[in-house]
Formats: structure tokens, C-alpha cells, sequence
């Protein structure tokens, strides 16, 4: 090829590949940047989520609030556990 010996057409060839690589990953990179419109989508849904959030919270800890008292009502749940209960309890889940 060209009046090139063996070496030094596959030396041309692995150059042509690496700058063809080069090229690729360029117009790659390129096609992939984020666009101001997209980012403004996800700034639109991430708000909306961000609303959704503030509006549920004041119901999630009221929920949360009456499930705490209706623990607190149950006898017994504010005395602690007997000293050597937990390793107790993984016997008991070993089956030993």
C-alpha cells in the first residue's frame, strides 16, 4: 500500500483507527450534552415532586403522631425489656 513496507502500513492503519475512535467520541460527546430544555423538564418535575412532598408532610406526621399514642396506650410499652432478653430471643430464633 503506498510503496509501504508490512510495519509500516499497519502503524498507518492503527493511527487511521485511533483518529476515527477520536472523531467518534467527539461528535459523541457533543450530541450528548444536556440541553437547557431538559434541564428545565427536570426542574419542573423535581418541583412538582418538592410541592407533592410539602402538602403530604403535615398528614404524614399526623399520622405518624397518632400511631405514636396509640403505642403509648398499649400496658407495658414504656417498661424496658429484661436484662439478657435479646440474646434470649435469638435462642429461641435459632431454635436452640
Amino acid at each position: 500500500m503506498f510503496g509501504l513496507d508490512r510495519t509500516a502500513t499497519r502503524i498507518v492503519q492503527i493511527g487511521a483507527l485511533v483518529v476515527v475512535l477520536l472523531f467518534a467520541l467527539a461528535v459523541f460527546t457533543m450530541l450528548n450534552k444536556p440541553s437547557a430544555k431538559n434541564e428545565a423538564k427536570v426542574a419542573t418535575a423535581v418541583a412538582k415532586q418538592l410541592d407533592r412532598v410539602a402538602a403530604e408532610t403535615p398528614v404524614i406526621r399526623q399520622d405518624q403522631e397518632d400511631k405514636q399514642r396509640e403505642v403509648e396506650q398499649i400496658q407495658g410499652a414504656d417498661t424496658p425489656l429484661p436484662a439478657g432478653f435479646a440474646s434470649e430471643l435469638e435462642r429461641v430464633r435459632r431454635g436452640g
